[in-house]
């Protein structure tokens, strides 16, 4: 599935036009995306959890040279299934 067929599901089950559909869409994940980049934590009630979380730096090294490459810490962002959405996945 893809913003598309979101779209698409809005339209067609509850009557909105496309473009109001697409500017609900971008809204909400425009919403989602703000909210994680200011470190918020996004709770969706059977669905999951999104979060933002800092990696530490360390130094790894270059495959081809094999000299140490220092890599800076970074935000990544992480992702936990509700339990109700794994029990309806493996049910």
């Amino acid at each position: 599935m893809v913003k598309k067929d979101l779209i698409e599901y809005l339209s067609h089950n509850f009557g909105f036009t496309k473009s109001v559909s697409n500017e609900v869409i971008s809204n909400i994940f425009n919403e989602i995306k703000d909210a994680i980049t200011r470190g918020d934590i996004v709770k969706i009630k059977d669905f999951g959890v999104f979060k933002s979380k800092m990696s530490n730096p360390r130094v790894c090294r270059d495959p081809r040279t094999g000299s140490r490459v220092d890599v800076s810490s970074k935000k990544k962002i992480l992702f936990k299934v509700s339990n109700s959405l794994k029990r309806f996945i493996n049910s």
